[in-house]
């Protein structure tokens, strides 16, 4: 029955940084075509609707980036939209949403994805939530995903006993170095955290009020909000937290369901790397006609008829109507420094927005 399906709440916000200039403020990487002919959000809502009916689907983004999600997917419904006034990370837009679907759903089970993910099988995906929403009705949820090489730029999550449908959890850590990776994947309880959550919406909220009061209270004194500047006025009085630290590391009902899928977080150029098949020599490339002549390990995406590569190594070329932007792999992580090096330009700040 419908009401016994869950809510899905995609997370879509971003100010379009590490995937410049490809993406931008107004088009950050969820609104992007990166591994498919479907930008990164039509992949997730495709996901979300193996799981629950289109109708119990919500992005939770601000408003300027909703006219766009509009503009691209014309029959998602106007009204399923949980809009932050500014970014402050995942957890108050959380407890805005939880209150939400309280009032319209009553206690519905929430799943919690974000926007700019891949996954290599839209049916494992569905399965391992079908799995995890066993464990759903007393405690938060969240997948776990065994890990394939030492990344560095996730958090993990080492699980403890097993329970019926997954495991106790026995602590978070955040982002290691390469030899604490190293570490942790040679331990067989250790898994990557994908930020893919479910929970009933009264236990979550449970849980802010018990942990996150300085969160919750400004949006429940205040809730429902008539006016967007009312929101706004709240939303100056919450910190700006990740859900992890908010409530995930605190609360002690905690469960982790193992995720049956291959997963990754598409962040950065390099990510291309693992989501993208690649020729002979490693290059990955996105866009019409290339050749790569004593060329390797390359990233490119052109939009020239053709592009021809001469001997170089470990670059990626991004080329937009009006950028072209060329860097080494070594030196890719500087990027979002670069494009606050740009904003500050009042000349070229046009190319970040």
């Amino acid at each position: 029955m419908t009401q016994d399906k869950p809510v899905v709440l995609i997370m879509a916000g971003g100010k379009g940084e590490r995937f410049w200039p490809r993406s931008r403020v107004s088009t950050p990487k969820q609104l992007q075509k990166v591994y498919s002919k479907n930008t990164l959000l039509k992949e997730t809502l495709n996901r979300a609707y193996t799981i629950t009916s289109p109708d119990r689907v919500f992005i939770g983004t601000n408003a300027t980036l909703k006219k766009a999600i509009l503009a691209q997917e014309r029959s998602f419904p106007e009204n399923n939209f949980i809009i932050e006034p500014e970014g402050k990370n995942t957890a108050p837009i959380i407890a805005l949403a939880s209150l939400y679907f309280q009032e319209k759903f009553g206690d519905p089970v929430q799943v919690v994805l974000s926007a700019d993910a891949w996954v290599n099988s839209d049916k494992e995906f569905a399965k391992s939530i079908q799995k995890a929403l066993k464990e759903a009705d007393e405690h938060l949820v969240l997948l776990g995903i065994k890990p394939n090489r030492p990344e560095v730029g996730y958090g993990y999550i080492a699980s403890g006993k097993p329970t019926k449908h997954g495991f106790e959890v026995k602590s978070f850590f955040e982002k290691p170095d390469v030899k604490t990776a190293i570490k942790y994947i040679k331990k067989a309880n250790f898994y990557w955290n994908p930020g893919i959550f479910l929970w009933k919406t009264s236990l979550i909220l449970d849980e802010f009020e018990k942990h996150s009061p300085k969160i919750l209270k400004p949006l429940k004194d205040r809730f429902p909000f008539k006016k967007m500047g009312d929101l706004g006025e709240a939303f100056k009085l919450l910190p700006s937290e990740p859900v992890d630290i908010a409530i995930m590391e605190k609360s002690a009902r905690i469960r982790m369901v193992e995720a049956s899928f291959s997963w990754d977080d598409v962040g950065s150029w390099l990510s291309l790397e693992r989501v993208l098949p690649g020729d002979n020599q490693g290059n990955r490339h996105i866009g019409k006609e290339i050749l790569f002549y004593k060329s390797g390990n390359n990233v490119t995406q052109t939009r020239k008829e053709f592009t021809a590569l001469l001997g170089v190594q470990d670059i990626v070329v991004v080329e937009e109507e009006d950028v072209l932007f060329i860097a080494s792999k070594e030196g890719i992580g500087d990027i979002k420094n670069m494009v606050a090096e740009i904003r500050k330009n009042k000349g070229l700040q046009k190319y970040t927005e």
